[in-house]
């Protein structure tokens, strides 16, 4: 029986390149989850199927921050992140696909069966059990969407 990786997060890349933002309310950052977050009128909002950009990931602990709270929001393109599969299984002929992000029982990870939004990249997978994808943002969906004049 192999050793499995049980850390989810940042796996790969640099912690250095991010920003400190503002949390939205109501935002639950579970264990074992992802924390990709898209930016809702300068408020950190946890990605959900129905998120159409991605700004980041939140390098926090298990908890709900305050309405407001400045926590560190790491945007590396190069980063790779563990996250669990909410729905689907993963192959190997993935790797490279884009894919959605979902919450189910307040845990984030990606949505093998569904690619209407694109928000992150696989990148290697659990070809055992089909748990956890490593993944990194996707560049084209990143930022708000709207430019500075808006």
């Amino acid at each position: 029986m192999g050793l499995k990786q049980l850390k989810y997060g940042l796996i790969r890349g640099l912690d250095s390149v991010a920003s400190v933002v503002a949390m939205a309310a109501s935002q639950a950052l579970a264990a074992a989850s992802g924390r990709f977050v898209f930016m809702n009128d300068g408020a950190a909002t946890l990605c959900d199927d129905d998120s159409t950009t991605i700004c980041g990931f939140i390098e926090d602990y298990a908890r709900t921050p305050d309405t407001g709270e400045k926590v560190k929001m790491l945007n590396g393109l190069d980063q790779v992140f563990r996250v669990p599969i909410i729905n689907g299984t993963f192959v190997v002929g993935m790797i490279g696909d884009q894919c959605d992000l979902d919450i189910s029982s307040s845990i984030q990870g990606v949505d093998l069966e569904a690619s209407s939004h694109d928000l992150v990249i696989i990148v290697d997978g659990d070809t055992v059990d089909s748990e956890w994808v490593d993944v990194r943002m996707n560049p084209r969906e990143m930022g708000t969407g709207l430019g500075t004049d808006a």
